[in-house]
């Protein structure tokens, strides 16, 4: 039967003497030097604290998703009981206890009675300390226990971690503003604990109103205990808690969150008025973005490539032809990437409408989510070749407008009046007018399109009966190219640039209708390069293969 090592408790207890924590306690342990025998280098080894208790069943359940608890040596485990009972740091014997609780090992009533009293015990300890993160322990410690006065119907050990928790609550209410966080976890507890934490919620509420999160967290401890009559305060007070944390915001980014979240809480909790308060609030804000980019580096061979081929095309208009790269690499899944991005791209979408009324949410995150993000990124990147491309063209050729109709014009798809306009808008893009090139281009890509499927699908209605007919806009168009004999990756492609709401860039709806600030160069190019691949089928021309695929 194994004995205690006198040399091994004296080095457990001097590592754990004045250490907050047992990751401290075990650095300690394992930098000290303590005899030299296999024995003692072995029981040195095992008497050092293991990671905080974890919940060993709940983790064996969910194997797949949690990472794989390291085996315990039944050794180990017998190490752990022996010197259990034996060290005077309760941190160090209520984390023991915990262990072989979680374990299995040995009577379990002693276990949770061991465990619980030496938390307990720990919080004056960690109170005590002066590293800063001791209250935020003794918390921790306070809930443990009383989580395991539960779950093993310990009332005796239930009954000491209530009145320590309430002299922790009332100590930290008398206390320094910082201390709000650390309170919120011990009425938590004590509501863990079935009391009633209604005052002191309030009180809370009232002394750490700084700190949006924490009262937010206190607001609801009180609406748990308060009673029905006055839940609609305190989710008025939620509401007006967002509102104000708005209203002082440092950055705009951080005053649409508030002011989204309290639009959202109001329509919640059915209050309409607060509601149109934050909805009013939203449309006089000018948000400084829409959407989260990550631009990525542009590789200089790839550069000099793409101006290398503009460099050797004949003419103007080859060279027009040139910048027109096929868009399917963009539009695949790019399934081996799901894994490095699923945390970022999974993020539930909510997306600020600056024009109204709050926010634009999809009904459902759809299976393919991540794809369609990989291909919106995918079509950021070949504007950005495109841009290249057209800056290019412009250092090359200096084409001026009349130069550039004669380049576009086709009889049928876009005679000389429109291929003039079109002409004006690579013009404006060159003098870097964004918006003027944005706004003139789009109607004449519809145009374009238009022109293109007439000889192959419907694209007029004629008046029957009440309907008075008419002609198919963009989205429709889009779809339709398909059915006429286009790639299904172009039209996909068009749909995410210019049309789709929810995951695209919807570039023709936001800029036309005036929901966008100055769109960026690349976008731009994008709108240009759509004119120019449909042109490129009006004139016959084949398309140029993708240096990046």
């Amino acid at each position: 039967m194994p004995q205690i090592e006198p040399s091994v408790l004296t080095a457990l207890m001097a590592a754990a003497k004045d250490a907050v924590s047992n990751a401290a306690a075990a650095f300690s342990l394992a930098a000290m030097d303590v005899g030299s025998s296999t024995a003692v280098e072995q029981r040195m080894r095992w008497s050092r604290p293991a990671p905080p208790p974890s919940e060993v069943l709940k983790a064996r359940k969910e194997a797949r998703e949690a990472p794989p608890i390291p085996p315990t040596t039944p050794s180990q485990l017998e190490i752990w009981s022996l010197y259990a009972d034996h060290v005077d740091d309760p941190l160090l014997r209520g984390h023991l206890h915990h262990l072989l609780l979680d374990a299995g090992h040995g009577r379990r009533p002693d276990h949770v009675r061991g465990a619980a009293s030496g938390y307990l015990d720990a919080v004056q300890l960690l109170l005590a300390a002066q590293d800063g993160h001791g209250l935020p322990r003794a918390a921790r410690c306070l809930k443990r226990a009383g989580e395991l006065s539960l779950k093993f119907k310990q009332h005796d050990v239930r009954e000491r971690a209530t009145k320590d928790a309430l002299a922790l609550a009332e100590r930290l209410l008398a206390g320094a503003e910082d201390e709000g966080r650390p309170l919120l976890v011990v009425l938590e507890t004590l509501q863990t604990l079935e009391c009633d934490v209604a005052d002191l919620a309030e009180r809370a509420a009232d002394l750490f109103a700084r700190d949006v999160d924490v009262r937010l967290g206190f607001l609801d401890a009180l609406r748990k205990d308060a009673g029905p009559s006055r839940h609609t305060e305190i989710d008025a007070a939620v509401v007006h808690t967002l509102l104000g944390a708005a209203d002082t915001a440092d950055a705009e980014h951080r005053r649409l969150y508030f002011l989204t979240e309290a639009a959202t809480q109001a329509q919640k909790r059915g209050l309409p008025d607060l509601r149109a308060r934050a909805e009013m609030a939203l449309q006089q804000t000018t948000p400084e973005w829409t959407s989260i980019r990550t631009e990525g580096t542009i590789p200089r061979a790839l550069i000099a490539g793409q101006q290398a081929r503009v460099d050797a095309a004949e003419d103007l208009r080859t060279a027009l032809w040139l910048t027109v790269q096929d868009i399917h690499p963009a539009m695949r899944a790019q399934a081996e990437a799901d894994g490095a991005l699923e945390g970022l791209l999974r993020i539930p979408r909510s997306r600020i409408n600056p024009a109204g009324p709050v926010f634009v949410r999809p009904p459902v995150e759809a299976d393919d989510d991540l794809a369609v993000a990989m291909q919106v990124r995918g079509l950021g990147l070949f504007g950005i070749l495109t841009a290249i491309q057209l800056d290019r063209i412009h250092e090359r050729f200096r084409p001026n407008e009349f130069e550039m109709t004669a380049a576009l014009a086709h009889e049928a798809v876009l005679p000389e009046p429109r291929a003039r306009t079109l002409a004006q808008a690579f013009c404006y893009y060159w003098l870097e007018e964004f918006d003027a090139a944005a706004c003139v281009a789009l109607p004449q890509v519809e145009q374009i399109l238009r022109e293109l499927l007439r000889s192959r699908v419907p694209v007029v209605s004629v008046a029957w009966g009440p309907s008075p007919g008419g002609v198919d806009l963009l989205g429709k168009l889009l779809q339709s190219m398909p059915e006429a004999g286009y790639p299904a990756d172009w039209s996909r492609a068009l749909e995410l640039l210019l049309v789709d709401p929810d995951r695209g860039m919807n570039l023709r709806n936001d800029i036309l209708h005036g929901l966008a600030d100055t769109p960026p160069k690349h976008h731009v190019a994008l709108i240009l390069q759509a004119a120019l691949y449909l042109l490129s089928h009006a004139h016959g021309q084949r398309m140029a293969p993708d240096p990046t695929a």
